[in-house]
C-alpha cells in the first residue's frame, strides 16, 4: 500500500528533476557521447512509460465499470512506475535532441508534452493517496488522468513526426482523430512553393534544408566553426580558409563538399554522431542553388530548373510555375463593360478558364477605343487591331494599358509615331507591324521592351540600319522583316 507521504515525496523529487532536466540540459548544447547513446536509446525508452501510463489508466476503467475488483494500491504503484520511467524517457530525449535535425517547434511541443505527462501521473499518486479532503474530489483526479491521456496522444503523435514525418501517426487513423491531431502532407508543407512568382529560391527551397539540418550547430544559439547558415546574411558574411559557396561552382564550394561526402566519413556534413544524414534529394538541390549562381533575390519562377530538379520539386508539391501576366493577380472584367464592347463589333474573349485576362479586337476604331475598353485596361492582355481605321493618335491611349502581351496592328496606316506610348511595357512579347508605314524612327520605341521575342515588319519602311537596332538591343527576338533566312 502506498503512502500519502511516499507521494508526496514522490511528487516532489520527480518535480525537482524535471526542473533540472529542463534547465540543465540544453537542446542547442552538446553532451559526452556515452548521453548520446542512451539518447538514441529514447525511442525504445520512451514507450515502456507511455504503456505504463495508459495500463494505468486501463485498470482505473476496468475497476469504474466493475469488470475487475483491482486495488487502489496496484493502480498507484503502476502510477509510480510509470512517473519515474517517464523522468528516465525525457533525459534521454533531451540528449537526443542535442544531437541536433529536428524542427524546433515540434521538439519543444514534444518535450512539453512529455513533461506534463509525467508530472501529471506523478500528481495522481499524491492525489489518491492524499487525505486532504478538496484534493480527493474527483474533479482533480478527473482532470489529471484526461489531461495526461491526452498529452500522450498529442506528444506520440508530435514523436512520430519528428521521427517518421509529418502525418505518420494519423494516417490510418478514424476520422475525428484526424480532425483533432491533423494528416498533413509532408512532402507539401516542406518548402514554400506555393507562390513562386514571389517566392525566392532561397527562402523557399534552400533555407528550409539548412535551418533543418545545419541550424542546430551553425545558428543562432550555436555558431561552430564561426559558421551560420541559417539565414543569407550569415551566409555571405562567413569568411574563412576555404571558399563556402563558389557561385556556379558548387565543385569547389566547401559547403556542398561537405554535405556530398559518404555517410561515416569524418568530415561529413552534418557529422554522424550529430543528426540524421541529409537526403540525396536535398544535396541535389543545393548543388542546384549553387550551380545557378547562389543567388538570394531569384525568384522560383525565374530560375532555370533542370528535369532532374523539377522532378523533385514536383514531388514537393510545386505545380505549374505561373509568369508574366498570369502570376498577376488580377480583379474580374466588368461585365458590363465587356457586353457593351461586343454590342459595338469588338470581340472580347476570356483567354482561358478561370482567368481574368481578356482578348480583345476590333476593326472600328471609334466602337473599341472606348471609356468601356478603357474600364477593362488591367485585364486585356491581347488586343488585335489589324485592318482596322486606327491612326498613331490612337495608339496614345495604349499607354494606359499596362498589360498586353500581344499587340497587332498589321494593314494599318500608322507610321509608328504613336507607338512611343508603349516603349514603356513591363509584357508586351509579340507585335505586329506587317504591311503599315512604319519607319526607322519607330524602332526607338521599340528597342526598349526587353520582353519582345517576336517582332513582324514585313512590307513595312523599315531599313537594315533599324532592323540591326533592334538587333542590338534584343538580341534573342525575332524579327521578321520578309527576307529569305540563311
Amino acid at each position: 500500500m502506498i503512502s500519502n507521504r511516499f507521494g508526496k515525496w514522490n511528487l516532489v523529487v520527480i518535480s525537482l528533476l524535471l526542473l533540472v532536466a529542463y534547465f540543465g540540459i540544453q537542446t542547442s548544447g552538446g553532451s559526452p557521447e556515452l548521453f548520446r547513446f542512451f539518447g538514441r536509446l529514447h525511442p525504445a525508452i520512451v514507450h515502456f512509460p507511455i504503456a505504463i501510463m495508459v495500463f494505468a489508466l486501463f485498470l482505473l476503467a476496468l475497476n469504474k465499470l466493475r469488470w475487475l475488483n483491482i486495488s487502489e494500491g496496484v493502480i498507484n504503484l503502476t502510477l509510480v512506475i510509470g512517473s519515474w520511467s517517464g523522468v528516465k524517457a525525457i533525459f534521454a530525449g533531451l540528449w537526443l535532441a542535442q544531437t541536433g535535425g529536428y524542427p524546433a517547434e515540434t521538439l519543444f511541443l514534444h518535450k512539453v508534452m512529455g513533461f506534463g505527462a509525467t508530472s501529471l501521473c506523478a500528481a495522481l499518486v499524491y492525489l489518491r493517496t492524499s487525505e486532504i479532503p478538496a484534493l480527493k474530489k474527483p474533479l482533480f483526479s478527473g482532470l489529471c488522468w484526461g489531461l495526461m491521456t491526452i498529452w500522450l496522444v498529442v506528444g506520440g503523435d508530435l514523436g512520430g513526426r519528428m521521427t517518421h514525418g509529418e502525418g505518420f501517426v494519423t494516417q490510418y487513423a478514424p476520422g475525428f482523430v484526424v480532425s483533432v491531431l491533423g494528416h498533413p502532407d509532408p512532402m507539401k508543407e516542406r518548402f514554400d512553393l506555393s507562390m513562386p512568382g514571389t517566392t525566392t529560391v532561397f527562402d523557399g527551397i534552400i533555407s528550409p534544408i539548412l535551418v533543418e539540418k545545419c541550424s542546430s550547430c551553425h545558428g543562432a544559439e550555436r555558431r561552430n566553426g564561426k559558421l551560420r547558415l541559417d539565414s543569407a546574411e550569415g551566409i555571405s558574411t562567413h569568411e574563412g580558409d576555404e571558399p563556402l559557396i563558389v557561385p556556379g561552382k558548387p565543385e569547389e564550394s566547401l559547403l556542398t563538399q561537405r554535405l556530398s561526402l559518404p555517410e561515416g566519413h569524418e568530415d561529413q556534413m552534418p557529422p554522424a554522431l550529430e543528426a540524421k544524414p541529409i537526403s540525396h534529394a536535398d544535396v541535389e538541390l543545393i548543388k542546384w542553388w549553387v550551380k545557378e549562381g547562389a543567388s538570394f533575390e531569384t525568384f522560383i519562377s525565374d530560375a532555370n530548373i533542370p528535369a532532374n530538379i523539377l522532378t523533385i520539386l514536383q514531388a514537393y508539391g510545386l505545380g505549374d510555375i505561373r509568369t508574366g501576366v498570369f502570376a498577376l493577380d488580377l480583379p474580374t472584367p466588368d461585365s458590363a463593360h465587356v457586353a457593351a464592347l461586343r454590342m459595338n463589333g469588338a470581340v472580347v474573349d476570356v483567354l482561358a478558364n478561370g482567368e481574368n485576362l481578356l482578348s480583345v479586337s476590333c476593326k472600328v476604331v471609334a466602337t473599341c477605343l472606348t471609356t468601356d475598353l478603357d474600364s477593362l485596361a488591367q485585364q486585356v492582355t491581347w488586343l488585335d487591331l489589324r485592318g482596322s481605321d486606327v491612326t498613331d493618335a490612337d495608339l496614345a491611349r495604349l499607354a494606359a494599358f499596362p498589360h498586353l502581351t500581344r499587340l497587332n496592328l498589321s494593314n494599318t496606316s500608322i507610321t509608328g509615331s504613336g507607338l512611343a506610348s508603349i516603349s514603356g511595357s513591363s509584357f508586351l512579347e509579340y507585335i505586329n507591324l506587317y504591311g503599315t508605314g512604319v519607319m526607322d524612327a519607330a524602332m526607338v520605341h521599340i528597342a526598349p521592351i526587353k520582353t519582345l521575342t517576336a517582332i513582324y515588319l514585313w512590307q513595312t519602311a523599315v531599313t537594315p540600319e533599324g532592323v540591326a537596332l533592334l538587333k542590338s538591343s534584343l538580341p534573342d527576338a525575332e524579327i521578321d522583316t520578309g527576307e529569305p533566312k540563311n
